[in-house]
């Protein structure tokens, strides 16, 4: 499949990462759709026109991997769970080709997305005083944050060609611990998660606009959340919530076109 998706993207118009600058998309809102990767081999054809891709000396898929953070009570995944408006994410990124790593914090307010990091040394176990005082400051109070889940997945960045608009594309996404990579349930080993950036909600792009024709419909999923109970289970969280978004992916995971159009 890389094969595929690699010929594919290298007819596209390549960008550098300071050509990314162009959409930086910090502050944000996101539109999230989810299909099966037999499906996206066609999306990246049709798309080819309308968007450039990041490329790095031929390079154009990435490998990525995050390390999340909750407190003992998992705060931030029932916030999730609950649909709160008002809620955060705290994560370790590295891209795996460069090494680089970051301490990020996403708060989503009111279906914004505002995103801040620092550099960070990488994968821990005990944060230090320069993250302390980092997230105390993103998160507007003290909080015991401990590691819970670690995932990786393959990404695919596009940019539209004529206005401030990225498309993150993510695929072969693994859940578990720093201890063990591919412990718990897979159930997104065979999705595609693709995520429109935009500074505001505009329906005519040209990906919102295939994703209509196709029959797939925005779909608000959450590796993060997915990798919680795909680990921990329903014997340790509270996810019952999330039980039709479960189901839908567990359909969507079979290669059954006609389920993989409904949402």
């Amino acid at each position: 499949m890389n094969e595929t998706l690699t010929r594919i993207l290298h007819r596209y118009q390549g960008l550098s990462l300071m050509d990314l600058s162009r959409a930086p998309l910090m502050n944000r809102t996101d539109e999230k759709f989810a299909f099966h990767l037999v499906d996206l081999p066609m999306i990246l054809e049709r798309m080819q026109e309308h968007y450039d891709v990041l490329n790095i000396d031929g390079k154009v898929i990435f490998g990525y991997t995050s390390q999340y953070f909750d407190d003992p009570s998992f705060r931030f995944f029932t916030d999730h769970h609950r649909a709160i408006p008002n809620r955060f994410k705290v994560r370790i990124r590295t891209y795996l080709d460069t090494a680089a790593s970051f301490l990020e914090v996403k708060e989503k307010i009111k279906g914004r997305t505002d995103k801040r990091r620092i550099k960070y040394s990488g994968f821990s176990d005990k944060l230090d005083n320069e993250a302390h005082t980092f997230l105390e400051d993103r998160l507007r109070e003290k909080m015991e944050l401990r590691p819970v889940m670690v995932n990786s997945y393959r990404r695919i960045t596009l940019v539209n060609k004529f206005k401030e608009e990225r498309l993150t594309i993510d695929f072969d996404i693994i859940n578990g611990t720093m201890d063990n990579p591919h412990a718990g349930k897979q159930s997104l080993a065979d999705v595609v998660i693709a995520e429109l950036k935009q500074p505001k909600t505009d329906r005519t792009s040209p990906f919102y606009q295939l994703m209509r024709e196709l029959q797939i419909r925005p779909f608000r999923i959450s590796k993060f959340c997915f990798g919680m109970m795909d680990l921990y289970g329903s014997s340790t969280i509270k996810s019952n919530l999330f039980k039709s978004k479960q189901l839908f992916i567990k359909k969507l995971s079979s290669h059954d076109a006609t389920l993989r159009r409904s949402a």
